[in-house]
């Protein structure tokens, strides 16, 4: 059934806003379709319809909320920096206004373009940076002049996030320092900021710890680092990754000549012949500093 909402409604919040789906949808064309709301779920609908907000800050909108900003967004001029992050967003519904928003150049997750680095460490369990706040900073980093520093440990922007942050790796040419440890990254985000690396010509420093990428997200990474010629520190510890990922790694160790640093602690599944092939290809490299260390 359609939903209908009364002619005089003005304002309409949907406790929690879980709503997904076809519901979802349903709920933002009866919300687009109404002539006298003015605001939905602290979307000002109304002010957005005037073009009259320059930034927007909002929380607990959901998927329903999401696919009205979206269609609202769109005809907006004015607007060029909104903040939502954490709000209960789907992969989908993030991926849609990212779209929007690099469309419209319209910053999305609270960033603003001046920032030389941006903080989002340990968020806490219940507040934690989601796969769909990933994309949405992720999209915003193509707009970041200045950042050189982005910090992002401790959530868990799983494989999506991280492949969303890689894309922008892609053509930010101004981040150095990517901090994405414990963010339950597995093998597909692994692979992806592989790829990133194989084009990225700037970012010097990436912990990538406490995730999940295991030897073939290792695997990934070493053939990156058989091209990438800039990342000088690189943090793979605890990750699951056991001899035949280490023995990538050395391989690659064996070509790029950039790399001053690697960690690769408490990887308790790596053997003597991964810890032999990873000290054996830097063994004549003076300075070079390399963290093998098993948990006790």
């Amino acid at each position: 059934e359609l939903i209908q909402l009364s002619p005089v409604l003005k304002n309409l919040s949907v406790a929690n806003n879980k709503i997904d789906g076809e519901a979802a949808q349903q709920l933002a064309t009866a919300v687009l379709s109404s002539a006298s709301l003015e605001v939905f779920s602290e979307i000002p609908i109304k002010k957005l319809r005037a073009d009259a907000l320059t930034k927007l800050d909002l929380r607990g909108v959901g998927v329903s909320g999401a696919l009205v900003l979206s269609d609202l967004l769109k005809f907006s001029s004015a607007l060029k920096r909104c903040n939502l992050l954490k709000n209960g967003l789907d992969v989908e519904s993030a991926t849609m206004l990212a779209k929007i928003g690099t469309e419209k150049g319209i910053m999305l997750s609270g960033m603003t373009r001046n920032q030389t680095m941006a903080n989002f460490r340990n968020q806490g369990l219940q507040l934690s940076l989601q796969p769909a706040d990933g994309i949405l900073i992720g999209s915003d980093l193509q707009f970041m002049a200045v950042m050189t520093e982005l910090e992002l440990s401790g959530n868990e922007i799983g494989d999506e996030g991280a492949k969303a942050i890689a894309e922008a790796l892609k053509v930010n040419a101004v981040l150095t320092t990517l901090t994405l440890g414990s963010n339950n990254i597995g093998v597909e985000g692994a692979k992806a900021i592989a790829e990133a690396l194989k084009v990225n010509a700037v970012l010097t420093t990436l912990h990538l710890d406490k995730n999940n990428i295991g030897d073939n997200g290792a695997k990934a990474i070493a053939e990156a680092l058989k091209v990438n010629a800039v990342v000088t520190t690189l943090t793979l510890g605890s990750n699951n990754i056991w001899d035949e990922g280490a023995i990538a790694i050395a391989e690659a160790l064996k070509v790029n000549a950039v790399l001053t640093k690697l960690d690769l602690e408490h990887n308790s599944n790596m053997g003597v012949a991964g810890k032999k092939a990873v000290r054996d290809a830097v063994k004549d490299r003076s300075g070079f500093v390399l963290q093998l260390r098993a948990l006790l």
